[in-house]
């Protein structure tokens, strides 16, 4: 117990240190040990960090601030959702076209195994993208079955 309030006072000491030299963030590590403290700058504080040096020095180099302007790289169309067989045997698929909007728990499969279907359902909804199997074919357990595009669940 002693040695944690030793360790709050010295964390006590470096936030009066942040508060007198207007720093908003000291990064400290030992070893495997390592300490972030961090605060809000306040109203008549520099918001760049090179305006404002920090306490402690490590390699720090400032670099290029940030382009704050977002370029049309940067966007990515939304990831595809895949559903995967939680077993083992042979699928059969749902008679759903491809481009269909498939509700939450629709079934979109069945994977028979020791002859007994088990559904394969849509976590969410979504738009069906495509088939990743033919019906009929063996799957494997965490095989993708079909690609959906989420849409919001509201």
């Amino acid at each position: 117990m002693e040695m944690v309030n030793e360790l709050l006072e010295q964390v006590e000491r470096l936030a009066q240190l942040m508060a007198q030299h207007s720093a908003t963030r000291i990064d400290l590590s030992d070893g495997a040990t390592q300490l972030i403290l961090t605060r809000a700058p306040s109203a008549g504080t520099a918001a760049h960090t090179d305006e404002m040096p920090p306490l402690f020095l490590s390699g720090y180099e400032p670099g290029e601030p940030a382009s704050e302007e977002p370029t049309e790289s940067l966007w990515q169309p939304p990831a595809l959702l895949e559903v995967r067989s939680e077993l083992v045997g042979y699928c059969t698929l749902a008679p759903i076209d491809i481009g269909s909007t498939v509700a939450r728990g629709q079934v979109l499969a069945t994977v028979e195994v020791l002859g007994i279907p088990n559904e394969v359902v849509a976590p969410r909804p979504g738009v069906l993208e495509g088939w990743a199997v033919e019906s009929g074919q063996p799957v494997q357990y965490g095989q993708a079955i079909a690609y959906l595009r989420p849409l919001s669940e509201e």
